[in-house]
């Protein structure tokens, strides 16, 4: 059974791209060879959480570590298909509990040595050990043994079928570790040079020079197992501002950049820049923390629903750049059959009386209270995100209006707001999360979940979703995924606000650019190049 094909076509129906703003050629397109040579900068929003891939970190950290270090699999973003990457090829029992890797010979550590099947092993067990705090240490939860059958091949073996281990494997904090560097360490954590300024990876970049706070500056590596990149180097840039990110790009500063539909005026029809937009097969959504007793009665999230006009929202933030929905798998993943359910439409005299039904009564000014206390809440907020920026206020006026004493929240990434959302202590957040394939709704909403922050808990979801990994068929995938997606509607986790489409912006000399968001496609930088 290769597992490559089997889920190769989770991503077959995702739109591809359109081309916006001045018309730049392609030189490949064209038939012309890539040419060798030149740097890339990219920006970053926040400083780096930490270059081990494997501990908690940001989009920041993901951005530049994704072109340093090497997972077994990886998402395509030209093809958008799951494929071996470190691994030259792999495959899985026919009962879904065995995945044997065999590694590419010819990968090297940037410090020349080999990567080995004792690295991924090494690797694993660091992820499966609960001290390290490793973000992906839910995925592992099934991994029974990690053994090296030879220097080259690796097996896992799980104690219950999982048909999506390898999907897993992709979606970043499984990137494989040099044993020779952090095995003398008792924690990762305490690999503080590594961590910070000097790590050794394996992938198509390696670090030059590290100056936290203003730049990391890599270069290429040219023992890249997929051949020397075609860039002499890349240099990501510390830049908070959105606004200045988009004025270094148009000034040429900036090479490469993620934008957002408010930014796209100011970029299209520019001879110096090429817009690409996509199906980011993802959503902003508002979380609830459902740690929160006020936010546990489902009458209370449903009325927070209809209490806003998210349609007229959407057009305000993002006009005809994505869609609202109900339903929590974008409808690019046309295999998962959609329930019929009807849209909690803006109604916020229907939202009022779910809020009294649930013992909310307006007191004092207009403001809710119940049982003496006020309905009262902060909307955790970014900074630096402009289109949930102005979600954020939005909704809180909207809240505002059917008696909610709301407080717009606004933090720095890399500061509060991530320790607010992984220390899970929120009381309501915006957030974004890709949902490229059917694990994701797994790490989104299964109880143990990885990226469960909101602490969502439903037995019937879990229950789904455990047969869901136990099965390789599509189509029994098919009719539990249309049950999860009931569930989920019957008793919503988060309130989806945006399904959307994404932008990059990119200097009209960088060519091979993907279809893609920029952390996602950096473990194929080095099919990136540059003109003359």
């Amino acid at each position: 059974m290769n597992a490559k094909s089997q889920h190769a076509r989770t991503w077959r129906s995702l739109t591809l791209l359109m081309l916006l703003g001045a018309a730049v050629p392609s030189a490949q397109a064209q038939g012309a060879a890539p040419q060798r040579g030149g740097t890339v900068s990219i920006p970053l929003a926040t400083q780096p959480g930490s270059l081990n891939p494997v501990l908690p970190s940001e989009l920041a950290a993901s951005i530049v570590n994704w072109s340093m270090f090497s997972p077994l699999t990886a998402v395509n973003p030209y093809t958008l298909k799951l494929e071996p990457y470190l691994a030259e090829r792999y495959s899985v029992s026919k009962d879904l509990t065995q995945w044997t890797f065999m590694l590419r010979r010819n990968a090297r550590w940037h410090d020349g040595k080999a990567v080995t099947a004792a690295d991924v092993k090494f690797t694993f067990d660091k992820i499966r050990d609960p001290e390290e705090g490793a973000t992906n240490l839910p995925d592992f939860r099934k991994v029974k043994e990690v053994k090296v059958v030879s220097p080259y091949e690796v097996r896992v073996t799980l104690n219950g079928p999982d048909a999506f281990f390898d999907d897993r494997l992709a979606l970043g904090g499984s990137e494989i570790l040099p044993q020779h560097i952090l095995g003398k360490f008792k924690r990762l954590k305490d690999a503080t040079a590594f961590n910070t300024r000097t790590p050794v990876g394996s992938g198509p970049f390696r670090m030059k020079r590290a100056v936290p706070g203003q730049f990391f500056e890599l270069e290429a590596n040219p023992n890249f197992f997929l051949g020397r990149p075609n860039l002499d180097g890349l240099t990501f840039k510390i830049v908070p501002d959105g606004n200045t990110r988009i004025t270094q790009l148009l000034t040429g500063q900036l090479d490469w950049a993620d934008i957002e539909p408010s930014q796209l005026n100011v970029v299209r029809n520019r001879a110096n820049v090429k817009v690409t937009t996509f199906d980011s097969l993802g959503y902003q959504i508002f979380a609830w923390n459902l740690r929160l007793p006020m936010f546990q009665d489902k009458r209370v999230r449903l009325a927070m629903m209809h209490a806003v006009d998210r349609t007229r929202m959407a057009q305000t933030v993002s006009p005809n750049l994505g869609y609202v929905d109900d339903l929590y798998v974008p409808k690019g993943l046309d295999w998962v059959p959609r329930p019929k359910v009807e849209f909690r439409a803006y109604n916020p005299e229907k939202a009022k009386a779910l809020l009294a039904e649930a013992g909310w009564k307006p007191g004092a000014g207009g403001v809710l209270y119940k049982d003496g206390k006020p309905f009262e809440f902060k909307i955790l907020v970014d900074k630096g995100d402009v289109q949930r920026e102005q979600m954020g206020l939005i909704l809180q006026q909207y809240f505002n209006d059917v008696g909610m004493k709301v407080t717009y929240d606004l933090a720095e990434r890399g500061g509060r707001w991530l320790e607010e959302t992984t220390g899970g202590t929120f009381q309501t957040r915006l957030a974004a999360f890709p949902v490229p394939n059917i694990d994701w709704v797994q790490r989104l909403y299964l109880s143990v979940g990885q990226n469960n922050g909101q602490a969502y808990k439903n037995a019937q979801v879990d229950n789904l979703l455990t047969r869901l990994v136990s099965t390789a068929d599509r189509a029994e995938q098919a009719k539990v995924m249309n049950s999860v997606q009931q569930a989920l509607y019957d008793d919503p986790p988060n309130m989806v606000l945006l399904y959307r489409e994404r932008m990059t912006a990119a200097n009209a000399k960088l060519m091979n650019v993907p279809p893609y968001n920029i952390k996602d496609s950096m473990l194929y930088s080095h099919l990136l190049w540059k003109t003359k």
